[in-house]
C-alpha cells in the first residue's frame, strides 16, 4: 500500500481531468499483413492436342477432383472438328468407346492463381494451363512494443482492408521475434481455409492478447521512477500535515473508480505508455553477475574529525572497585564498622 499512502502527497490543488472506471475487457491490438500462396503448382499439357472446355476461373477455389478443364487429344480434336451438324457430345457418345476429352483437375483442394489458355486454344505437350496453390497463409508483423505479449493460438480477427466488418476469425501460427531489430518486432504466418479467404492481397486486423481480464484506461497509469502507479479512490483515516491513514482500501474491482490526470498536473511524474515498459526490462549483459548490480553516485566523503578520549567506562571502573573485607579480616585488621565507614 505505499503507493496508496504516496499518492496523498499530491498538492490539493490538484483536480481531475477526467474519472473512468476499471472493466472487464479485451485487449487487442491491431496489425495489418499481406495474403500469399503457398504449396504452388503449375498444371502444364499432357499432350499435344486443343483444350475443348474451360470450367475454372481465376481467383476461384475448385474442390479436389473438380473439373478445370477438357483437353482433347490430336485425333479426337480433329473428329470434333470434322462433326459437321452433329453436337459434340453426341459426337462423343458415338466414339466414347476409341476416343474422349481428358480431364484436368487437381489431387487436393486448390486455388487457381492464374489460367494461361481459353477454350478451342491449341496446345503442345507441357504446355502451361493452370497456376494454382494449395495454402492461403496471413502474413503479418506485430510492431516491437507488443511483441512480448503476443503468443501462438491467440485470436486473429481479419479481413479486407476496404471493409473492418467483414471480420474473420482464425489464430496466431508461427509466430517467432524478429532479431534483426532492436528491440526484436514479431512475425507470423497463419494459415487459413478458403472460405475465409479476404480476397484481397492486403488484409487488416486485430490480435486479442488477453480475453476476459481487468483493464484500466491506459492514460490514467503515471510512471514516476521506474515504477508505475494508478491514482484510484480510497478511504483516508487520521489525517496530519505529513501522513495521512488509508482505511479500507480495497482492491481494484470491475467499476472502481479511478482518476485520470492531465499531463500539467502529473508533475515531475510522466504519463504511462507501452513503449516505456521496454525501457523498464532488464537488460541482457554478457558481463559477470557481480558487475550487473546498477551502479549509483556515491555521496561525497567527508573527514571525520577525531574524537576526544572518554576514559575508562562505567563498566571498566565497576571492575576497579575492591570488594568489601568480611568481617573476621576487619578483626584481625583490628578495624571497626565505624573505621571502615570512615
Amino acid at each position: 500500500m505505499t503507493w496508496l499512502i504516496g499518492l496523498a502527497f499530491f498538492s490539493s490543488s490538484l483536480f481531475a481531468q477526467s474519472v473512468a472506471v476499471a472493466r472487464i475487457s479485451d485487449i487487442s491490438i491491431p496489425v495489418r499483413g499481406l495474403i500469399v500462396f503457398k504449396n504452388q503448382e503449375r498444371v502444364k499439357a499432357p499432350f499435344d492436342g486443343k483444350v475443348e472446355a474451360v470450367s475454372a476461373q481465376e481467383q476461384t477455389w475448385v474442390k479436389a477432383g473438380q473439373p478445370l478443364a477438357y483437353l482433347a487429344d490430336t485425333q479426337t480434336a480433329a473428329l470434333l472438328k470434322y462433326k459437321g451438324m452433329t453436337p459434340k457430345q453426341a459426337v462423343l457418345d458415338q466414339w466414347k468407346s476409341q476416343f474422349s476429352l481428358i480431364k484436368v483437375a487437381c489431387s487436393q483442394d486448390c486455388f487457381i492463381l492464374r489460367r494461361f489458355v481459353s477454350e478451342g486454344e491449341r496446345i503442345k505437350t507441357q504446355d502451361l494451363l493452370f497456376k494454382v496453390a494449395y495454402k492461403i497463409a496471413l502474413v503479418g508483423k506485430v510492431p516491437a512494443t507488443y511483441a512480448r505479449y503476443v503468443r501462438n493460438g491467440q485470436d486473429l480477427f481479419f479481413g479486407p482492408v476496404s471493409s473492418i466488418l467483414k471480420k474473420k476469425k482464425t489464430d496466431v501460427q508461427n509466430y517467432s521475434l524478429d532479431e534483426t531489430t532492436t528491440p526484436p518486432a514479431g512475425m507470423f504466418m497463419s494459415f487459413i481455409p478458403v472460405r475465409r479467404y479476404p480476397r484481397q492481397l492486403q488484409w487488416a486486423g486485430r490480435i486479442t492478447l488477453a480475453n476476459n481480464i481487468l483493464a484500466v484506461p491506459t492514460s490514467s497509469l503515471i510512471t514516476y521512477q521506474g515504477k508505475v502507479f494508478l491514482p484510484m479512490e480510497v478511504v483516508p483515516g487520521i489525517t496530519t500535515k505529513d501522513l495521512t491513514e488509508i482505511k479500507a482500501s480495497e482492491a481494484l474491482s470491475e467499476h472502481s473508480p479511478v482518476l485520470v490526470l492531465s499531463d500539467a498536473q502529473i508533475n515531475k511524474a510522466f504519463r504511462y505508455d507501452p513503449k516505456h515498459a521496454l525501457s523498464l526490462l532488464p537488460k541482457v549483459s554478457n558481463l559477470p553477475a557481480a558487475s550487473k548490480t546498477p551502479s549509483f553516485p556515491q555521496p561525497k566523503t567527508r573527514t571525520a574529525t577525531p574524537k576526544k578520549s572518554a576514559g575508562p567506562s562505567f563498566w571498566q571502573k565497576l571492575k576497579a572497585v575492591k570488594p568489601l573485607p568480611s568481617r573476621n579480616q576487619q578483626r584481625q585488621s583490628g578495624s571497626s564498622d565505624e573505621d571502615y565507614g570512615n
